[in-house]
């Protein structure tokens, strides 16, 4: 079987990305917050218009709870993902494979 692709199924329309640095002052939530207004800005979106949540993540957290409490999300799925250093790759791949599925509309992936 031979793989059609995905790229023009799914199309990048924000980001938002978290300062670098030692920022004892801030907290996980923080910047998880930060990151996700970042991006939904950018988008021209709000967070109520994101239809589901990846959350990459190595060692924190049991769930998507992480996610879904700091930004006061009810009845959204967020699924958490962890796959070592492809953490990030991951939680992106699958939210493109959501879309590109026809599953969700839109996806955001922290």
């Amino acid at each position: 079987m031979t793989s059609r692709g995905i790229a023009d199924k799914v199309a990048i329309v924000g980001m938002g990305c978290t300062q670098f640095g030692e920022l004892w002052d801030r907290s996980t939530d923080d910047l998880l917050v930060d990151a996700v207004g970042q991006a939904v800005t950018s988008a021209g979106v709000g967070v109520d218009d994101v239809d589901a949540f990846w959350l990459g993540t190595l060692g924190s957290g049991q769930s998507g709870l992480a996610l879904s409490r700091p930004l006061g999300i009810d009845y959204k799925p967020v699924t958490r993902v962890e796959n070592y250093c492809a953490t990030g790759s991951e939680a992106f791949r699958n939210a493109c494979y959501a879309v590109a599925s026809g599953a969700y509309d839109r996806c955001a992936t922290r």
